[in-house]
């Protein structure tokens, strides 16, 4: 069933308090699911990771983060992004505490892999 075309803000709805990060559908059909995803001092709770089976590509709209791979990290910030296939081992370790990270999230099937290249955000060594 086709309709006027839905829209909105990235920024809206997004309550003062956020005791737990906030993701919202945004869009989904044919095996693609785009969500906003707002997080403020957030983080995968200690010893869980993600290992999803679809893949996910990650834009950081505003704020900042870091994610956390078995042997590197990422520092995003706005602008950034990084793609995330199928399988792979990951957990968000920070977001800015003092300012809203909001995420864009588009996942897909793992089929479906656009086999971008290596994402230009600079990866930081583990201690």
């Amino acid at each position: 069933m086709s309709g006027p075309p839905r829209h909105g803000r990235l920024e809206e709805g997004v309550p003062a308090d956020l005791p737990e990060e906030l993701v919202t559908a945004l869009a989904e059909g044919a095996g693609v699911r785009i969500e906003r995803i707002v997080s403020r001092g957030h983080a995968t709770p200690p010893g869980e990771w993600y290992e999803q089976a679809e893949d996910e590509f990650v834009l950081v709209v505003s704020g900042a983060a870091r994610l956390e791979f078995g042997t590197h990290d990422l520092e995003l910030r706005a602008g950034d992004w990084v793609d995330v296939s199928a399988g792979v081992r990951h957990r968000v370790a920070w977001t800015a505490p003092e300012a809203d990270t909001v995420w864009l999230a588009v996942f897909r099937p793992a089929s479906e892999s656009p086999g971008a290249p290596e994402s230009p955000v600079p990866k930081v060594p583990r201690p």
